[in-house]
């Protein structure tokens, strides 16, 4: 009996406007959206896989161009798989190479011959260190129509409700989006240290500032006990992060904006504490084992970008599954529909704040397709 050949690779598009926006340093967020990337073998087995960012170009890049090159070969030749469409995307592209397609693409791979095995991706990666990862808490992001006080207040509230739940949170700065200075994000971090009392604390300012400025923001987050100072400065400027890692006495983490060569970069210049690739931007699931790997031989811990559906989550913690130490997973609490209805039985945070790794065959979750039809567009 023949062996499964892909059978067809497709996209689903996902759109949920929220009832409140909310804000981070640069962008208000309206909507969540995703672009799911699903791929069936010739006996029926379906894997799925999330691309990161607009809908529009990754579904065009995935059905059009990636498609034709996936379809008819091994489903489980993974790795080959993703030679050949970054060999092929840099070719026909020759100025970038389309990550967050790939991304869709590998991870669904992934899944389908995690299937096809009937084993979980952290053993075809190389098999898992964890059944449970730390998780912290990401949200708290900024409200419209509210001011400086109401912000620090609501936020500041937000914060100890998940710190309760995870005894570790991620605030977000960068008020400019509002009108606001540093000493206002300074300040808000304040409150939030306040709310939150001895639980980790990392701060995220979505690269708002130049590296001087970061400078002075680090040097006052130093005093608020900060965990990791997350993209200080834009995500091209390699000497800023190096220099910022010089001159603070608190981690410099990033990598969600880079890619694997970008990474490559990072490393060289000693510039980050903490990487943090996103495995629906970067590549799948194949390129942040590279990095991972990479980074481990720096002593960099890894602790993905995580900001989408459950394929999202799920994929990432089959990656921190293989990662030795205590890795932690980015959880993420803002207002996103798809990531709570998609999957049926969600994830299971655990008393102690760790959330388990899914260890069915493939990403471990099932997508619920009646929610998948209501937010399809």
């Amino acid at each position: 009996m023949s062996s499964p050949h892909v059978e067809s690779v497709d996209t689903v598009a996902l759109r949920s406007p929220l009832d409140e926006p909310f804000g981070y340093s640069q962008a208000w967020v309206a909507e969540r959206t995703a672009l799911l990337v699903r791929i069936e073998a010739s006996d029926g087995t379906v894997g799925w896989g999330e691309c990161w960012g607009p809908i529009a170009g990754s579904r065009e890049t995935v059905e059009d161009f990636i498609a034709p090159v996936v379809e008819n070969r091994d489903p489980t030749a993974v790795e080959r798989i993703h030679r050949d469409l970054r060999d092929q995307a840099r070719a026909a592209y020759q100025s970038v190479v389309p990550l967050p397609a790939i991304s869709g693409v590998d991870v669904a791979l992934w899944d389908l011959r995690g299937k096809l095995r009937d084993e979980p991706v952290s053993t075809l990666l190389g098999g898992r260190c964890h059944d449970a990862v730390r998780g912290y808490a990401t949200g708290h992001y900024f409200k419209h129509d509210a001011s400086l006080s109401e912000q620090y207040d609501r936020i500041a509230a937000e914060a100890e409700r998940n710190a309760d739940r995870f005894d570790a949170i991620k605030a977000k700065i960068g008020l400019s989006l509002l009108g606001h200075g540093p000493d206002a994000d300074v300040e808000l971090v304040r409150h939030v240290r306040e709310a939150i009392g001895d639980a980790t604390l990392m701060v995220d300012a979505n690269y708002a500032y130049d590296a001087g400025t970061a400078r002075d923001v680090g040097r006052a987050l130093e005093d608020l006990d900060v965990y990791w100072f997350e993209e200080p400065v834009p995500p091209e400027d390699v000497s800023g992060y190096s220099h910022l890692r010089s001159a603070l006495d608190l981690r410099i983490a990033g990598g969600e904006c880079h890619t694997p060569t970008d990474f490559d970069d990072l490393f060289e210049a000693g510039a980050v504490d903490v990487a943090q690739p996103d495995v629906c931007n970067v590549g799948g699931l194949t390129a942040a084992c590279r990095i991972a790997n990479s980074a481990a031989a720096r002593n960099v811990p890894v602790v993905p970008h995580v900001w989408g559906t459950p394929v999202a989550i799920a994929a990432s913690l089959q990656l921190l599954a293989t990662v030795p130490g205590r890795p932690w997973l980015e959880f993420d609490n803002s207002a996103n529909p798809l990531r709570e209805e998609l999957a049926g039985s969600g994830f299971d945070v655990r008393e102690d704040g760790t959330v388990a790794v899914p260890d069915g065959p493939g990403l471990g979750i099932d997508l619920e397709m009646d929610t998948l039809e209501r937010f399809q567009c």
